[in-house]
């Protein structure tokens, strides 16, 4: 029995990655480049049981990102050397995926000591998530509601970007028929959000926190809504029969023209893109639709509309 337990363990030594390393992770990078890759790393090799040093002089190995302007955006290359692992990136974007590379290597089990050179870039440059909000959503369900408070949750959406990051995802884009009560009390229209100051508040910081995580990770964020859409409370208050909102999909009642014609829907629009712009400097931009709601209008006259 001793004999076999001897054999049992020479195996899982030749077997397991070398243990006990003490690794400084060396940058002089801003966070805004390199915080995100240092933390997978960190997490990587505390998983790993390697000390985390917190100087050279205490190490006996080092791993070093470097931003590398000679490569591509979202480039890198890990090249394995004595004691050292060198990891140059291409922007923010490469030295998050080259860390990920090579977290992905520690945690199939390789040492740290024999990690395997890598160099990639993308082949697409746009890798893109879908992702249907609950609140204002395209169709009334009970199937989307159920997750509303879900999707509200902040650790939901730090997971989800860490899921994007991991598999390489570089956008996400959140679509909703109207979000812009959800995000702004308009300066102009303070009657178009229906939401308490408290409630707004609540609202502002789950978006802010989205956005704020997803350029840590390196993920641009876009809103898409449905045109012509306005809130239910604005349109209430300036009695706009032929104006759609939640949860009317394809229309309250006969298709009149009104929201599509009126300025005071097309300032208020206008004046609401801007707003979020200003007020959310970590989203991205916007993606519009042609929605139902313009479904009497010419080609040319949406066009009109957007510009």
């Amino acid at each position: 029995m001793r004999h076999l337990s001897g054999i049992f363990l020479a195996l899982y030594l030749c077997a397991s990655p070398a243990l006990g390393h003490s690794v400084f992770v060396q940058h002089n990078l801003p966070a805004s480049k390199a915080g995100y890759a240092v933390e997978v790393l960190n997490e990587s090799l505390a998983r790993g049981q390697h000390k985390l040093a917190t100087s050279l002089d205490q190490s006996d190995f080092v791993i070093e990102l470097v931003e590398d302007s000679a490569l591509e955006v979202e480039e890198f290359a890990i090249a394995p050397g004595e004691e050292y692992l060198g990891i140059r990136g291409g922007g923010q974007r490469g030295l998050i995926y080259a860390a990920l590379a090579v977290a992905e290597q520690l945690d199939h089990g390789r040492a740290i000591d024999t990690l395997e050179p890598v160099r990639e870039s993308a082949a697409l440059p746009f890798r893109a998530i879908k992702h249907n909000l609950p609140w204002d959503s395209y169709r009334s369900s009970s199937a989307l509601d159920l997750h509303f408070d879900t999707v509200r949750d902040v650790n939901y959406w730090e997971a989800f970007l860490d899921m994007m990051a991991q598999n390489r995802f570089n956008a996400l884009t959140l679509w909703n028929l109207h979000p812009f009560p959800y995000m702004i009390r308009a300066h102009n229209f303070p009657e178009a959000s229906p939401f308490t100051d408290k409630e707004l508040a609540e609202w502002r910081s789950l978006y802010r926190a989205i956005f704020a995580m997803a350029k840590e990770r390196g993920i641009d964020t876009y809103l898409v809504n449905w045109n012509v859409r306005v809130s239910k409370s604005f349109a209430d208050a300036h009695k706009l029969e032929g104006t759609n909102y939640y949860p009317f999909y394809k229309g309250r009642s006969v298709y009149s023209g009104e929201a599509q014609t009126s300025d005071l829907v097309k300032r208020y629009t206008r004046e609401s893109v801007t707003q979020i712009l200003e007020e959310y400097p970590n989203l991205t931009g916007f993606g519009f639709s042609f929605g139902e709601q313009m479904g009497g209008m010419t080609p040319r006259e949406r066009q009109d509309w957007m510009d």
